[in-house]
């Protein structure tokens, strides 16, 4: 063999390796593409989510998305940076449309609880009874050391419509754009876009009330803001860990 087919053969093996990643790294927004309420999403929220990341100096090939939700406050707020940025931006807030439940975390099947803590997508579903949704990763480590209960619960879901046993939803349009911003973060290799979930947004004096009306999360909520008020000092996200006892720390 020669050294000039010697180098065509390697030439070729690093072509179709070069190719091979580029439909690898397309290939979950194709995927979701061939989904029709997915498609209509994104027919309809792309040019809204270009003009929004334009004016922030994002792009759709860039863009990673993190969303926090307060309960209290009944809001979910998007924020967005390019992948290779540490520092997190104000994208978008939508309102909640509806919710259940109470003040504290979700600790068993049945409670009618939206979670609280630190979570993560964990399934991206176009055929939602409530048009467009996604998974929240409840019940997480913390949640399965934190609760005694034999059945814990599951299947929340952020989503369109106006409904809620413990899910977010934010009617139609919204989750729309969402689902679509979430879809392309995922696309441009965001392994994990996180949803942080909290009682309300965290001020001194709202924190000082609540636990008044509710000393049995005094402990839990004192170790979730935490790790919030580093993020609100920063706008940095810093990896966050669960130890032994189901409490969250920062991963050096």
């Amino acid at each position: 063999m020669t050294v000039t087919t010697k180098l065509l053969i390697k030439l070729g093996f690093f072509s179709f390796f070069l190719l091979s990643n580029l439909n690898n790294y397309a290939s979950f927004l194709d995927e979701q593409l061939q989904y029709s309420r997915v498609r209509a999403a994104y027919k309809a929220k792309k040019p809204v989510i270009t003009e929004k990341l334009t004016s922030m100096d994002l792009s759709l090939k860039n863009v990673n998305v993190m969303i926090k939700a307060y309960k209290y406050e009944q809001n979910v707020r998007i924020y967005v940076k390019s992948k290779d940025e540490t520092t997190w931006r104000v994208y978008k807030e939508f309102p909640f449309n509806c919710t259940s439940g109470d003040l504290g975390p979700k600790r068993q099947e049945g409670d009618f609880q939206i979670p609280e803590g630190y979570y993560h997508v964990n399934h991206f579903n176009p055929y939602s009874t409530f048009h467009l949704s996604l998974g929240v990763s409840y019940p997480n480590k913390a949640d399965k050391i934190k609760s005694t209960a034999a059945k814990k619960g599951g299947a929340i879901y952020m989503h369109g419509g106006c409904a809620s046993i413990g899910c977010i939803p934010i009617e139609d349009e919204p989750i729309k754009e969402v689902y679509v911003l979430s879809v392309l973060a995922k696309n441009n290799g965001q392994g994990k876009i996180p949803i942080h979930i909290f009682p309300f947004e965290y001020s001194e004096s709202k924190f000082n009330s609540a636990i008044k009306l509710y000393p049995e999360h005094e402990e839990f909520w004192t170790n979730i803001y935490e790790i919030e008020k580093k993020f609100e000092d920063s706008r940095s996200q810093p990896r966050i860990g669960i130890d032994a006892s189901g409490d969250y720390y920062v991963i050096d």
